[in-house]
């Protein structure tokens, strides 16, 4: 029950990477290396997005109840886990910001009526 806890706390980003995964597949036709490019962004988020909310809901405070690691261990723990997060975080956004740079090369010619 608490992953759902922390499931709703990132709600936003859920949202926005499920809207991506529709727009990627709307637009893989049209533009299917961008699309990739979101489609793999958005999944990557969402990924990000559970296991943090796993370690924060479920790991941290069981680990916490344990007492099998020192409160240093713990916060160091923490520490790598919030800088990895954020690094995948920065990650997902270099693939949007290069989905939108691939999504403007070339003009895609009208379509030619009876094909």
């Amino acid at each position: 029950m608490q992953i759902v806890y922390a499931l709703l706390g990132t709600s936003p980003q859920l949202t926005a990477a499920i809207v991506g995964l529709v727009v990627a597949g709307v637009f893989w036709r049209k533009m299917p290396r961008a699309a990739m490019l979101l489609l793999l962004a958005s999944v990557l988020e969402m990924a990000v997005l559970a296991a943090s909310g796993w370690y924060h809901m479920v790991y941290f405070p069981a680990a916490l109840q344990a007492h099998d690691r020192t409160m240093v261990e713990l916060t160091r723990n923490m520490a790598f886990v919030g800088f990895a997060t954020s690094a995948l975080h920065g990650l997902v956004f270099g693939l949007l910001v290069w989905a939108v740079a691939t999504g403007r090369g070339r003009p895609v010619p009208p379509a030619v009526p009876g094909r």
